[in-house]
Order: structure tokens, then C-alpha cells, then sequence
């Protein structure tokens, strides 16, 4: 008897899109999401030179949009950084504190390590967010056959991200769609494209995705750094929700009963 209420007690672990659910007692779980980022910095043999700070703001963006996208609040940022503290991992968390202070957060919510001991001629970033949520709110497989599925900001990489900052989903976009019941599902747009995200939110909620025509080009664009976001919402919702969040709303496709 007591082992089975030992094994009633052991938290069950979940891997959804790029996220871990670990549920425990109770009605929060733990929402885990990570990123990383190679060969990118000012390092001599670093094959894309960009400011350290750069790296960690957007490495950074990417583990926290996931993490956010689902409803969760952020616990702890954990960064593992592939360089030396002084002066180019200071310089990687100056970027990760810039993003965390766009979502509300403190230097108190991050933790992690450089290496030290040994000198690094290229540079390595990883990041990890924890974040919890109430299982009941979770944004996760809420999406509804005849939702419109919609991008908020353009797929971006390379320059772009840096050149066009004014079409990129914020953070406080991705916190406003988070919080408003009338957003059912939200997926931030990564290196495989609108596309692929669409069809993955509706195989999650037995529907098949149909596209808009004539942007297909726009659907295999890589998201980059999370720069886009798409989400699902009835029809009647999306000018309630585009007065409240701002920013450019674009019908990419809606959602079919499987079959349909």
C-alpha cells in the first residue's frame, strides 16, 4: 500500500512541442523549455560575428517565448555559457537581463555558469526557463475545429531581425495573448517555419490545418529568433483581440475537423 502511494506521489514528466510538463501535487506543474546557440558571438573562430549581448538577448527570447506561450510565469532563467565570465559573458547576460526585464523579470530569476578554466576561441550559449503553471489554464490542446489560426509579427532571421525590430512579436504582445481567454492556443514560429507550427497546433487537437492561399513562402519562412507567433481564436474574436494587443494580425489558415 505504501508504494503505491509513493508511486501516486512521484511527479509524472510530459514532453509537448519543446516543452517539458512535469506534473506534482497539486494543481501547478512545471513548465521547462530551453534553447542554445553555437558559433555565434565576436569569438576569433565564432562563424557569424555578432555583440555577445545580441546572443543572449535573443537566445534567451527564444526558451522564454516558449515557456510564456503556454500561460506559464517564469520561475528561474538558467544560462550555461560556453565562455569565460570577463569579459564576453558579461556581456551575454547584459542581453539575457534586457530580455528579462521586457517580460517583467528581476536579475534575481537568473542563475547559471562560464567556464573559466580553460580559454574558448568560439562561443557557446545555452538557456533554460522554468516556469509554472495551473494545469486548468494551460494552453494546450484548447483549439477548436473553424478557429483561424494567426500570425502576429513576420518571420525573421540573420540582419532582418536587427533591421525590421518593428515586425517582431514583444514579449508584451506574447504576455497580452497569453492572458486573454479569447487566444485558445499560441506557438512561436521557429527555424521550421509557420507552416510546420500550424500543422503541429492542429494534429495536437485532432483537426488538419488549411492554409490561405498564396502564402506559401511566408508559411516555410524560418521564424528565426521567434520573431513571429502564431495563435488560434474564433473568427468573431480576432477584432477584439487585435484592439488589444496591437500590431499586424494576418489570417494564415483555420482549422478543419480531421478529414474535413
Amino acid at each position: 500500500m505504501l508504494s503505491k502511494e509513493i508511486a501516486m506521489m512521484k511527479p509524472s514528466v510530459q514532453k509537448i512541442r519543446d516543452l517539458t510538463l512535469v506534473r506534482r501535487a497539486g494543481s501547478r506543474l512545471l513548465v521547462i523549455g530551453c534553447d542554445s546557440s553555437a558559433s555565434i558571438g565576436n569569438k576569433p573562430m565564432d562563424a557569424v560575428q555578432t555583440p555577445p549581448d545580441i546572443v543572449g538577448y535573443y537566445t534567451a527570447r527564444v526558451a522564454v517565448m516558449e515557456v510564456l506561450s503556454v500561460g506559464a510565469d517564469i520561475l528561474t532563467v538558467v544560462d550555461t555559457l560556453a565562455v569565460e565570465r570577463h569579459p564576453t559573458g558579461n556581456e551575454i547576460i547584459r542581453g539575457i537581463q534586457r530580455l528579462l526585464g521586457e517580460a517583467g523579470l528581476t536579475e534575481a530569476h537568473i542563475n547559471g555558469s562560464t567556464e573559466d578554466n580553460f580559454e574558448s576561441c568560439q562561443t557557446g550559449v545555452g538557456i533554460s526557463v522554468i516556469g509554472e503553471a495551473d494545469e486548468e489554464r494551460l494552453k494546450l490542446k484548447r483549439s477548436l475545429a473553424g478557429d483561424c489560426v494567426v500570425m502576429l509579427g513576420e518571420p525573421l532571421i540573420g540582419s532582418a531581425v536587427l533591421e525590421q525590430e518593428a515586425k517582431i512579436c514583444s514579449i508584451r504582445q506574447l504576455q497580452s495573448l497569453a492572458a486573454s481567454p479569447e487566444v485558445h492556443e499560441i506557438h512561436p514560429v521557429g527555424s521550421k517555419g509557420a507552416g510546420y507550427e500550424a500543422d503541429l497546433l492542429a494534429e495536437l487537437n485532432g483537426c488538419s490545418f488549411q492554409a490561405v492561399p498564396g502564402i506559401t513562402d511566408k508559411l516555410n519562412a524560418s521564424g528565426g529568433p521567434s520573431t513571429a507567433v502564431i495563435f488560434s481564436a474564433a473568427e468573431e474574436q480576432l477584432e477584439y483581440i487585435q484592439s488589444e494587443i496591437g500590431g499586424g494580425l494576418e489570417i494564415i489558415g483555420v482549422l478543419l475537423p480531421f478529414g474535413g
